[in-house]
């Protein structure tokens, strides 16, 4: 009995040796990719939930990782290869304009369509808005961002900018990441990470995932081999979008209870942005325009003075039918050439906006 004890001790012992030996070399093979491939450095994630251009926080779940640069190759949807360098300046933030101009200056902030990780510094809407307005542009975007972290963001350094200006870029997801249950029930827009929620007028830091969050944020902080095998057992998952709450949420449109509770948070968020910008104005614009979102984010808007643009994303949308490569290779974000789109169809808002309503240059009149 006591032989047959040992011989399944052993054999345990063995398993738990393999499974070592197997976790060990697929970090190093990931960790030796990263280098390699994207120069990201081999102990990178080590140092506070750091890896490459994103980094995990304890107030904003994870953020744009500050002075932070990268080249490499990307590819659109068309398959055309094309080089990319971009940099996260101070903060963190996309684009870092000179905080002692004297031109109109511009927040905007947004999600991972003004990350923009598939353009260049120079090809990103936001820095060609900076040319075709003649002002000075201050853009932050972190991939997966929900309102609450915008918000988080925006309040963080309203008063360092000191904007004349606010453009938001709005997002369907933002819906979904403002509300735990539903983004628990999401599996297209569920990036894993423990974030931020509004909740009862506080915020809660929850994971999404029915797993544990002690395991999750492990694996976020220390092992890149694990995320990787676990995010890519989410894609898989997402690849069958019929049991997705996103699927209900259009079908039922405003009737869907959890959207509706969703629409209320976001409008809680968007009114408190609103007070910390005062009397500043601040214009708007949804990426991808679906419904119910856009009705959400139309009415939502127009509570709290906001100027809101439904036809932005739709010329990239149009440029695609009519079989322009405009797309990065996911087909969801936008490659350099969509980002000049949007761009000039943004400036041709905000010119006549500007022009109908003047804004005071606070720079300008020191």
């Amino acid at each position: 009995m006591a032989k047959k004890v040992t011989l399944i001790t052993a054999s345990g012992a063995l398993v738990i040796a393999l499974m070592g030996v197997i976790l060990g070399l697929g970090e190093l093979a990931i960790r030796s990719i990263h280098l390699l491939r994207d120069g990201i450095p081999f102990f990178e994630s080590q140092a506070g939930g750091r890896v490459g251009s994103i980094t995990l926080d304890q107030e904003l779940g994870w953020k744009a990782t500050e002075h932070y640069r990268e080249a490499l190759v990307e590819k659109t949807k068309g398959g055309q290869l094309y080089p990319v360098r971009r940099s996260q300046a101070q903060y963190g933030f996309r684009q870092f304009g000179d905080l002692n101009s004297t031109r109109l200056k511009m927040l905007v902030i947004g999600d991972s369509f003004t990350h923009a990780t598939a353009a260049s510094d120079g090809r990103t809407y936001h820095a060609l808005l900076s040319t075709l307005l003649d002002v000075e542009v201050f853009a932050y975007g972190a991939g997966g961002y929900g309102t609450l972290q915008e918000f988080l963001v925006f309040d963080r350094y309203l008063d360092i900018i000191r904007p004349d200006v606010i453009l938001w870029q709005y997002c369907v997801n933002d819906f979904i990441n403002n509300d735990n249950d539903l983004e628990r029930r999401s599996l297209i827009n569920n990036n894993g990470w423990v974030r931020p929620y509004w909740r009862n007028e506080q915020i809660a830091l929850l994971s999404p995932k029915e797993s544990s969050v002690q395991v999750r944020d492990w694996i976020n902080h220390h092992s890149r081999f694990l995320y990787f095998i676990i995010s890519r057992i989410d894609r898989l998952r997402a690849l069958d979008t019929r049991e997705t709450v996103e699927v209900e949420i259009e079908a039922e449109g405003m009737r869907h209870a959890g959207f509706l509770r969703a629409v209320h948070v976001t409008d809680e968020l968007m009114g408190r942005v609103r007070a910390r910008a005062g009397g500043r104005p601040i214009m708007a614009f949804d990426c991808i325009r679906e419904e119910p979102y856009d009705q959400a984010f139309r009415e939502i808007s127009a509570h709290y003075a906001i100027t809101y643009w439904d036809d932005i994303g739709a010329v990239v949308r149009e440029a695609d039918q009519r079989g322009e490569d405009v797309y990065a290779l996911d087909g969801k974000h936008w490659n350099e050439r969509g980002h000049a789109l949007i761009a000039q169809a943004l400036a041709a808002h905000i010119r006549a906006e500007l022009a109908a309503h003047p804004v005071p240059n606070r720079a300008a009149a020191r």
